[in-house]
């Protein structure tokens, strides 16, 4: 799989669907993994939530479907993220 390399905050990042995608899950499977596990994600290490003038501005920047085009809140998950949600969904790719 060959994942489009996203930045914010300095940090490598992915969408949800980009995680959902190389874990062989679906968006739905990731949402709800983090939220029966939230409190073990920290915002800014394990994810970046983006709404309002930021999502704006990244979605300015990046080019992306058009599910994204009408979204009012982006999670992006940095390589920590990725690790945690990794170890906690049961698929073979994760």
């Amino acid at each position: 799989m060959n994942l489009k390399v996203i930045e914010q905050n300095g940090q490598r990042v992915l969408t949800t669907q980009q995680l959902a995608d190389a874990y062989g899950a679906d968006v739905k499977m990731i949402s709800n993994n983090f939220n029966r596990n939230k409190d073990r994600y920290k915002p800014n290490k394990h994810y970046f939530l983006l709404e309002g003038d930021e999502l704006r501005q990244f979605r300015a920047i990046h080019q992306f479907d058009e599910q994204l085009k009408f979204a009012t809140k982006l999670y992006l998950w940095t390589e920590k993220g990725a690790w945690l949600h990794a170890k906690s969904l049961n698929t073979d790719e994760a």
